[in-house]
């Protein structure tokens, strides 16, 4: 595990983590109780342990609970190493990345509504932007929870809220721009029962990324991004500007390959270990070789 390089991946579809010198922070909702959490990372990346502190109303019984989000959210029951060793042939470029970005781990949302609007508002749109948009939305129309200890968090907005609004209002509020309206609309989808998510991401891949293109302001990078970050379905892919790049240099000798060529690709080459190998290879790009 690699707690600090795992978080600040760029690579989810929730907010991310506020940090605090070498310990991360967030909110969840666990037995329909906020929890406020701050972790940190002892040991190295082979041996190593999470120290977790909670804040929380009276005296809730919050450990199992956040024991098992935390081993989702932060997926410390993936098998790094046989991922590692699968993919260990010195022919593969893949494994290049293994040494530098080792205990690299994928995280997932918990919260499927969530994190499909926060793939849509990830469009077109750096990790900065998203996560301020992000945070604004839930800043003005998230439930807001005083802990015990005197701060003050805001939950994520439910859909029914934001399917209460004018996109006009929405986007005046966040500045998310044209993403207000299609926020808005699937917002409406869901609260009035037009779309189940969590029918949705049991079908097929196939079934499910066809239906997730049909909604307003989903393409093939957001339909891949709420699948795999979301719904944590690891065949799926997303391709955006930095693996579209790295994995054209380092698998089609930089010749010029579709986006949707370079996902089949991924898929096909790796398998069920293709979301790990998206996030390497962007990670690997984005942090390590940024010259690419």
């Amino acid at each position: 595990m690699n707690l600090v390089e795992t978080v600040l991946s760029a690579q989810t579809s929730e907010p991310e983590w506020f940090r605090h010198n070498g310990s991360f922070t967030d909110i969840e909702v666990l037995d329909g109780t906020p929890v406020k959490y701050s972790l940190y990372q002892v040991g190295d990346t082979d041996t190593f342990a999470l120290k977790v502190k909670a804040t929380v109303f009276q005296d809730e019984k919050v450990t199992p609970s956040l024991r098992a989000h935390l081993e989702q959210v932060l997926g410390l029951t993936d098998d790094l190493e046989l991922f590692y060793h699968k993919f260990a042939n010195q022919s593969e470029p893949l494994s290049s990345t293994f040494q530098k970005l080792r205990g690299l781990r994928l995280m997932r949302g918990t919260n499927l509504y969530e994190s499909l609007i926060c793939s849509i508002l990830s469009q077109n749109n750096s990790v900065k932007l998203w996560n301020r948009t992000a945070r604004l939305m839930m800043r003005h129309y998230g439930r807001r929870v005083t802990f015990p200890d005197g701060s003050v968090s805001f939950l994520f907005p439910t859909a029914e809220v934001l399917a209460s609004l004018n996109p006009r209002t929405l986007r005046s509020k966040t500045s998310m721009g044209y993403r207000a309206k299609p926020v808005v609309e699937v917002s409406r989808m869901i609260a009035n029962g037009k779309l189940d998510l969590k029918s949705l991401v049991k079908e097929t891949y196939d079934k499910a990324i066809d239906s997730l293109l049909e909604l307003p302001g989903v393409g093939p990078k957001v339909a891949d991004c709420f699948l795999l970050y979301g719904a944590c379905r690891l065949e799926a892919a997303p391709v955006d500007v930095w693996i579209h790049r790295i994995v054209s240099r380092l698998y089609f000798g930089s010749k010029r390959v579709s986006r949707p060529k370079t996902a089949e690709f991924l898929r096909e080459r790796f398998r069920e270990w293709a979301g790990y190998a998206q996030l390497y290879l962007f990670d690997y790009a984005r942090r390590v070789n940024s010259a690419i």
